[in-house]
Formats: structure tokens, sequence, C-alpha cells
């Protein structure tokens, strides 16, 4: 059954020790967004462009859903807030990347998928 009710607060998420970032839910918006960036970067083609693809899909969907973070700053160690350059930056980091993708893409995508099966 299709429950109605959608949970539209943020909530915070640990991204590797003593990192973590509040997300907002995925919104329909942002999913389709998201697609169009994984579309266009599998039409530049290559032989990456389906993981080019799948990374740029994550990417815009952390830079729609970030709300705030905690332990993360700039090289002098100070407290940083989360600007599209920031989450780029932050994104560099493999560990960080994989616990965005797992944490928050990842069910929101197997939620839909069971929504419509």
């Amino acid at each position: 059954m299709l429950k109605l009710a959608i949970d539209r607060e943020p909530f915070w998420l640990d991204l590797a020790p003593g990192v973590r970032a509040q997300f907002r839910p995925i919104s329909v918006a942002a999913i389709l967004l998201a697609r169009t960036v994984a579309a266009d970067r599998l039409r530049a083609g290559g032989d990456d462009a389906a993981v080019l693809a799948g990374v740029a899909f994550t990417r815009s969907l952390a830079h729609s859903g970030i709300a705030a973070w905690e332990g993360i700053g700039d090289a002098e160690g100070k407290p940083v807030e989360p600007t599209p350059d920031n989450i780029d930056a932050l994104l560099e980091h493999w560990r960080v990347f994989d616990a965005i993708d797992r944490l928050y893409v990842g069910p929101a995508l197997i939620q839909d998928a069971e929504k419509n099966a």
C-alpha cells in the first residue's frame, strides 16, 4: 500500500568518525534533477560513462540534500558551512561519498522501487 504520509523533516547521518550531516528528505524535484545530471553524463559517453553517471547522480542528491554538518573544517581546522564548493570537497573523500551513497541515496531508491513494485 502506498502511504501518503511522507516524512519531510531533516535527519542526521553519521558519515565518518566525528563527521555527520543533516539531510533533507529526497524530493521528487531532487530525483528528477539528479536523473538529468546522470543522463547528461551518460550522453557524454566514454568507457566509464555509467560509473561517472552514478557519481553525478549521488553528487547531485548530496548537493540538494545536505542542510548542515558537524565535524568538517578547512585546512586550519576551522568549521566551514556546507556551501556548494565545500560539499564538492567533502565528496572527494571516498569514505564520505560511499556513506552518502549507501545511507542516503540507496535507501531512497529502494523505497521508491518498493512503492512501485
